[in-house]
């Protein structure tokens, strides 16, 4: 299913070097990640083949020596592609109930994930937030400044 866009968050991935039909070749990402303990999803090779390597610029900013810096979004999961990310990935699709595939990162140390029904998530440490139920939703609400929502946390067993 072709990924669909609009509004804001179509400015936004524009804006960043996305086009509909763009096809990255994602094989040696996902063996990378498989290699660690991941296991892809259709829905996860197909956001990755349309925004592989993209970074986006979008609110929430701060201002610095009078210029507004803004948070980014890196669509490269190469930045979490080790065991111990995959075993934090698997804690985190404890809270979501649904298997995790890390899609990128953010400025705000989040790992931006996917789920094989094409649901957006992010962790950090043991927290665990929501995004939204799809791509035009998960960059809609980067476009509006818009953080995920918590929605729960893992624990340590004892």
């Amino acid at each position: 299913m072709p990924i669909s866009l609009s509004g804001a968050g179509l400015a936004l991935a524009m804006g960043a070097g996305w086009s509909p039909g763009r096809a990255a070749d994602v094989t040696a990402d996902i063996r990378r990640l498989e290699s660690v303990g991941f296991r892809s999803s259709a829905f996860a090779e197909e956001f990755l083949g349309s925004f592989l390597g993209l970074e986006l610029e979008h609110p929430p900013s701060i201002e610095l020596g009078g210029k507004a810096i803004f948070c980014w979004t890196r669509f490269s999961p190469s930045a979490v592609c080790t065991e111990r990310d995959a075993r934090v990935a698997r804690r985190c699709a404890e809270v979501t109930g649904e298997p995790l595939f890390p899609v990128g990162t953010d400025g705000f140390h989040l790992t931006i994930y996917v789920s094989p029904t094409g649901r957006f998530y992010a962790g950090m440490d043991s927290r665990v937030y929501e995004y939204s139920t799809d791509v035009d939703g998960l960059l809609g609400m980067m476009a509006a400044g818009e953080r995920p929502r918590k929605i729960g946390e893992w624990v340590l067993h004892p």
